[in-house]
């Protein structure tokens, strides 16, 4: 279950690796998250890449050393 708190960096990592159409380094994909959401937090970058590993719903998928993907890339990569 993703925590409502967390739930905008979900849904906006889904969108930004979306729109990128490839994986992505998950500090490089905090910063395009970030030109669109403003965080209080110090570490958004913790925050992103803890929101992916705890993902339930199999939406993210690890492609590489701190590289994540959505499951559709997969399918394609293969």
């Amino acid at each position: 279950m993703v925590k409502e708190a967390d739930k905008s960096f979900y849904t906006l990592a889904q969108k930004v690796l979306s729109e990128q159409k490839k994986p992505m380094h998950y500090v490089d994909l905090t910063k395009e998250i970030m030109k669109t959401k403003e965080s209080k937090g110090k570490t958004p970058e913790r925050t992103v890449i803890a929101v992916i590993q705890r993902d339930k719903h199999n939406v993210f998928v690890r492609m590489g050393d701190g590289v994540f993907g959505l499951s559709s890339f997969k399918e394609v990569i293969k």
